[in-house]
This record gives C-alpha cells, sequence and structure tokens, in this order.
C-alpha cells in the first residue's frame, strides 16, 4: 500500500512537472517586459554580495550601454559563461583583475577586451581602489537589456537572502533560459533543465 501511494505521488510528480514545463515554457509565455520603461525607473541597481553598481547610461531596443562600479576587492560574480553575447570590459579607472578560462589577467585604466562569448569568465578587484568600466565611446553595448533586467531582479535576492539561498535558484528559474549566465563549473544542461523544471512553479506561485 505504502509502494501504491509512493509511486502515485512520483507519478503526479513527474506529470506535474514535465507538463507544467511543456504547458508555461513553450505555450502559456510570459508577457513581454517593456524594457525602456523599466530602465526610466530603475537607472541603477547594485549587488552587494558581488561588490558591483551598474548605472544605466543609455539603452536601445535590444541592449544597455552601462557604467560599472567594481568595489575595492570585491569578489565579483561566480566564473560563468554567456552562450548568446560577447562581454566587452573597459577600465576607465583602477586595476580589474579577470579570470578568463581559468587564467588570470590583469586591465589597467585605458585597456578593454571582449570576453567571446563561450568562454568562461570573472571580472573582480584584487585592489583597495574602485574600479570604474565604462565605454566613453559606447562602441560596444555592456549586454543585453533582458540580461540587464534579469540582474537588477536577481541582486535583489542574493543580497537579502546570501547567493546560495534556494530563492535565488527560484529567481533564477522564474527568469528563464533567456537569462543567458550560467556558472562554469555545472553542466550547462543541467542548469536549463532546473530552470525549465522550477519555472513554472514559480509562476504560479506568484499568480
Amino acid at each position: 500500500m505504502i509502494q501504491k501511494i509512493i509511486i502515485y505521488i512520483l507519478g503526479f510528480l513527474v506529470v506535474y512537472l514535465v507538463g507544467g514545463g511543456i504547458l508555461f515554457n513553450h505555450v502559456l509565455l510570459p508577457k513581454p517586459i517593456d524594457y525602456s520603461a523599466y530602465f526610466e525607473k530603475q537607472q541603477q541597481f547594485a549587488s552587494r554580495a558581488e561588490g558591483m553598481q551598474l548605472s544605466i547610461k543609455k539603452l536601445d531596443k535590444q541592449n544597455v550601454f552601462l557604467k560599472v562600479s567594481v568595489e575595492p576587492y570585491a569578489a565579483g560574480p561566480p566564473e560563468h559563461i554567456h552562450q548568446n553575447f560577447d562581454e566587452f570590459f573597459v577600465v576607465e579607472t583602477g586595476t580589474l583583475s579577470l579570470l578568463i578560462n581559468g587564467q588570470k589577467r590583469t586591465l589597467k585604466a585605458g585597456e578593454s577586451i571582449l570576453i567571446p562569448k563561450g568562454t568562461p569568465h570573472k571580472p573582480f578587484n584584487e585592489t583597495n581602489q574602485m574600479v570604474i568600466l565604462n565605454d566613453s565611446t559606447d562602441a560596444h553595448p555592456t549586454m543585453p537589456s533582458h540580461f540587464a533586467y534579469g540582474l537588477s531582479q536577481l541582486y535583489p535576492v542574493m543580497d537579502q537572502h546570501g547567493a546560495q539561498s534556494p530563492k535565488v535558484l527560484l529567481k533564477l528559474a522564474s527568469l528563464g533560459q533567456n537569462f543567458d549566465t550560467w556558472v562554469a563549473d555545472v553542466p550547462i544542461f543541467a542548469q536549463k533543465a532546473i530552470r525549465w523544471l522550477l519555472g513554472p512553479t514559480v509562476r504560479i506561485i506568484r499568480q
């Protein structure tokens, strides 16, 4: 009897997770976000955990241009990968440290680097001076608008509950596959599967 109950419960969970994943990820899609309107009210957002503050300079239909302040001794984000966009760093003041494919590199004021999509990387600050990242020419957008939106949603959860909190995982699930950041030391397919399975539950809870 107990075994049957366990089997029924497991069967229900499988149907719920897979069925919900198909329904909410491919049929009942979230309402599109007007990023221009959103960023008119959200000109700055920051992460105490990562020691970074991002200020909107301008945006177009698809991208944002940011000025980024990196606090002294800021740990920065974990080593991560973007599958669909390159990331361009220009140091205006200070010295930025980077891990790129596990290799450390530093950039000083006036230097820049383009991190190709698919490359594991991590910016951080090893000095006692603030680092300012700013492309004064705006030749390269800093990141896609939807990614900047995701960071502005994720940072408060990280700061309130800690980067390892399950609430952070749920927030990532709610942001879905379009929030294109993946930690480098976990298989990306596993991270995508978790977001795909948990995303519908998060949307149901919030409705």
